[in-house]
């Protein structure tokens, strides 16, 4: 698999959640978002974030720098309107935009389906818990379930003792979140949490 085709972490399967994008596929995604009209760093954060219906909102130590070094590169232009810098689309960047086209498509893609997942996950959770918490157990819930399949394929190449300790690991796993229907005894759950 080229890294071009899954983005630098090579991850086409989920999103670790330290880092939901990289700064090149933020790049991409910025100049998607710019060749539909321009706008200022604030609204650029609240279409990526209604883009993904929450799942991410870049922060403005990734959104800057990106339209910082996209500006640089000259791929971007920006111009004052008051006391904000309006970014618009250069035809330099719409060119470069144009050669990369199917990795912007599949970072746009790959945020909106993680916001289906997590709308999805918030309606269900919301049946069972109608309170705030159930919206940030939903976003947990859906970055530890992409962190888990990234780090899995990150670990493809691996052994196979070390394949089959995975396999051991996630079989415990999925059967301890099964028990979780039934109440354990906190001297078995110290147990699992303690198991290499």
């Amino acid at each position: 698999m080229s890294s071009t085709a899954t983005g630098s972490s090579g991850l086409p399967l989920g999103m670790p959640s330290a880092r939901k994008l990289n700064a090149q596929e933020l790049s991409l995604l910025l100049l998607r978002l710019l060749d539909t009209a321009p706008a200022h760093g604030s609204a650029l954060s609240d279409r990526v974030e209604k883009l993904s219906q929450g799942f991410y909102r870049p922060s403005p130590g990734s959104l800057y720098p990106a339209l910082y070094a996209l500006t640089e590169h000259d791929r971007i232009a920006q111009t004052r309107a008051g006391r904000r810098k309006v970014y618009a689309l250069t035809d330099a960047g719409r060119a470069w935009l144009g050669s990369h086209e199917g990795e912007a498509e599949r970072v746009d893609q790959r945020l909106r389906r993680a916001g289906r997942k997590l709308s999805a996950m918030r309606r269900a959770y919301e049946l069972n818990m109608p309170d705030e918490e159930s919206s940030t157990l939903a976003q947990s819930m859906l970055e530890a379930r992409m962190d888990l399949k990234a780090a899995l394929h990150e670990c493809l190449d691996l052994p196979p003792a070390a394949q089959r300790r995975i396999i051991q690991s996630l079989t415990q796993a999925a059967a301890f979140i099964r028990a979780l229907d039934t109440p354990m005894a906190p001297d078995d759950e110290q147990d699992f949490r303690h198991r290499p």
